[in-house]
Protein backbone atom coordinates (compact mmCIF):
# COMPACT_ATOMS: atom_id res chain seq x y z
CA UNK A 1 0.00 0.00 0.00
CA UNK A 2 1.73 3.16 -1.19
CA UNK A 3 -0.68 5.76 0.14
CA UNK A 4 -3.60 5.93 2.52
CA UNK A 5 -6.23 8.46 3.50
CA UNK A 6 -5.97 11.00 6.30
CA UNK A 7 -8.38 9.00 8.42
CA UNK A 8 -6.12 5.94 8.72
CA UNK A 9 -6.23 4.71 12.32
CA UNK A 10 -2.45 4.33 12.60
CA UNK A 11 -1.83 7.96 11.65
CA UNK A 12 -2.67 9.41 15.06
CA UNK A 13 -1.51 12.52 16.89
CA UNK A 14 1.42 10.70 18.53
CA UNK A 15 2.83 9.55 15.20
CA UNK A 16 2.31 12.97 13.62
CA UNK A 17 4.12 14.66 16.52
CA UNK A 18 7.11 12.30 16.19
CA UNK A 19 7.46 13.25 12.53
CA UNK A 20 7.18 16.98 13.32
CA UNK A 21 9.57 17.15 16.30
CA UNK A 22 12.80 17.55 14.25
CA UNK A 23 11.19 20.23 12.09
CA UNK A 24 9.88 22.20 15.08
CA UNK A 25 13.26 21.94 16.84
CA UNK A 26 14.87 23.43 13.74
CA UNK A 27 12.28 26.21 13.37
CA UNK A 28 9.82 27.18 16.10
CA UNK A 29 7.67 28.93 13.49
CA UNK A 30 6.97 25.73 11.55
CA UNK A 31 3.55 26.40 9.98
CA UNK A 32 0.56 24.08 9.62
CA UNK A 33 0.94 24.06 5.84
CA UNK A 34 4.58 22.99 6.18
CA UNK A 35 3.52 20.29 8.67
CA UNK A 36 1.01 18.90 6.17
CA UNK A 37 3.76 18.81 3.53
CA UNK A 38 6.12 16.97 5.90
CA UNK A 39 3.50 14.33 6.69
CA UNK A 40 2.75 13.94 2.98
CA UNK A 41 6.45 13.49 2.16
CA UNK A 42 6.92 10.98 5.01
CA UNK A 43 3.82 8.83 4.50
CA UNK A 44 2.39 9.86 1.13
CA UNK A 45 -0.95 10.97 2.53
CA UNK A 46 -2.85 14.17 3.10
CA UNK A 47 -4.39 14.69 6.52
CA UNK A 48 -6.75 17.24 7.97
CA UNK A 49 -5.57 20.55 9.39
CA UNK A 50 -7.11 19.66 12.73
CA UNK A 51 -5.08 16.47 13.01
CA UNK A 52 -1.91 18.33 12.06
CA UNK A 53 -2.70 21.12 14.53
CA UNK A 54 -3.11 18.61 17.37
CA UNK A 55 0.08 16.77 16.36
CA UNK A 56 2.01 20.04 16.16
CA UNK A 57 0.69 21.11 19.57
CA UNK A 58 1.71 17.77 21.09
CA UNK A 59 5.18 18.06 19.52
CA UNK A 60 5.58 21.51 21.09
CA UNK A 61 4.65 20.03 24.48
CA UNK A 62 7.19 17.24 24.06
CA UNK A 63 9.96 19.70 23.19
CA UNK A 64 9.17 22.68 25.41
CA UNK A 65 6.80 21.30 28.07
CA UNK A 66 3.29 22.49 28.72
CA UNK A 67 1.96 25.63 30.40
CA UNK A 68 0.82 23.98 33.63
CA UNK A 69 4.16 22.30 34.31
CA UNK A 70 5.99 25.57 33.54
CA UNK A 71 3.96 27.45 36.13
CA UNK A 72 4.36 24.61 38.62
CA UNK A 73 8.15 24.77 38.30
CA UNK A 74 8.35 28.59 38.51
CA UNK A 75 8.47 28.79 42.37
CA UNK A 76 11.23 26.18 42.52
CA UNK A 77 13.17 27.99 39.79
CA UNK A 78 12.95 31.29 41.66
CA UNK A 79 14.06 29.61 44.91
CA UNK A 80 17.12 28.17 43.15
CA UNK A 81 17.91 31.60 41.66
CA UNK A 82 17.80 33.15 45.13
CA UNK A 83 19.94 30.37 46.59
CA UNK A 84 22.74 30.75 44.04
CA UNK A 85 22.43 34.57 43.85
CA UNK A 86 22.30 35.73 47.48
CA UNK A 87 20.17 38.83 48.27
CA UNK A 88 18.39 38.60 44.92
CA UNK A 89 14.91 40.10 45.23
CA UNK A 90 11.92 37.98 44.25
CA UNK A 91 8.40 39.29 44.94
CA UNK A 92 5.26 37.22 44.33
CA UNK A 93 1.60 37.95 44.33
CA UNK A 94 -0.82 35.05 44.37
CA UNK A 95 -4.53 35.43 45.13
CA UNK A 96 -7.17 33.05 46.32
CA UNK A 97 -10.66 33.26 44.91
CA UNK A 98 -13.72 31.88 46.69
CA UNK A 99 -14.60 28.40 45.50
CA UNK A 100 -11.26 27.80 43.74
CA UNK A 101 -8.81 25.61 45.69
CA UNK A 102 -5.67 26.80 43.83
CA UNK A 103 -3.94 30.14 44.07
CA UNK A 104 -4.29 32.51 41.10
CA UNK A 105 -1.01 33.91 39.75
CA UNK A 106 -0.86 37.71 39.47
CA UNK A 107 2.84 38.55 39.14
CA UNK A 108 6.44 37.72 40.02
CA UNK A 109 9.22 40.33 40.11
CA UNK A 110 12.92 39.46 39.91
CA UNK A 111 15.92 41.70 40.53
CA UNK A 112 19.43 40.30 40.86
CA UNK A 113 21.59 41.84 43.62
CA UNK A 114 24.70 42.37 41.42
CA UNK A 115 22.54 44.18 38.88
CA UNK A 116 21.01 46.36 41.58
CA UNK A 117 24.52 47.25 42.80
CA UNK A 118 25.58 48.06 39.22
CA UNK A 119 22.74 50.55 38.75
CA UNK A 120 24.80 53.31 40.43
CA UNK A 121 27.06 53.30 37.34
CA UNK A 122 24.20 53.76 34.87
CA UNK A 123 22.44 56.74 33.36
CA UNK A 124 19.40 57.83 35.34
CA UNK A 125 16.95 57.06 32.55
CA UNK A 126 15.25 53.69 32.58
CA UNK A 127 13.00 52.04 30.06
CA UNK A 128 10.32 49.41 30.59
CA UNK A 129 9.40 47.11 27.74
CA UNK A 130 6.78 44.40 27.67
CA UNK A 131 6.27 41.34 25.52
CA UNK A 132 2.97 39.50 25.29
CA UNK A 133 3.25 35.77 25.92
CA UNK A 134 0.63 34.06 23.79
CA UNK A 135 -0.74 30.70 24.75
CA UNK A 136 -2.97 29.19 27.39
CA UNK A 137 -2.39 32.05 29.85
CA UNK A 138 -2.69 35.75 29.07
CA UNK A 139 0.54 37.11 30.57
CA UNK A 140 3.27 39.67 29.86
CA UNK A 141 7.02 39.59 30.33
CA UNK A 142 8.28 43.01 31.45
CA UNK A 143 11.94 44.03 31.31
CA UNK A 144 13.44 47.15 32.89
CA UNK A 145 16.62 48.37 31.19
CA UNK A 146 18.93 51.35 31.28
CA UNK A 147 22.20 52.39 29.65
CA UNK A 148 25.46 51.82 31.53
CA UNK A 149 28.66 53.89 31.48
CA UNK A 150 29.85 52.05 28.35
CA UNK A 151 26.60 53.01 26.57
CA UNK A 152 25.47 49.38 26.52
CA UNK A 153 22.02 48.12 27.48
CA UNK A 154 21.92 47.09 31.14
CA UNK A 155 19.00 44.88 32.24
CA UNK A 156 17.81 45.88 35.72
CA UNK A 157 14.79 43.75 36.53
CA UNK A 158 12.26 41.31 35.10
CA UNK A 159 8.61 40.68 35.84
CA UNK A 160 5.97 38.25 34.66
CA UNK A 161 2.45 39.52 35.24
CA UNK A 162 -1.14 38.86 34.31
CA UNK A 163 -2.16 40.89 31.27
CA UNK A 164 -4.94 42.79 33.03
CA UNK A 165 -2.51 44.49 35.45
Amino acid sequence: MDTFSGNHFNLNVDLISLVLIPHIEASIRYKIKECITSIHQEYGCTITKRKVFLGRKYAFEIIYGNWDKSFESLPRYMTVLQHFNPRTIVEWKLERSPGIPEHIFRYVFLGFKPVINGFVHCHLVISIDGAHVYGKYDIKLLIVVTVDANRSIFSLAFAICANEI
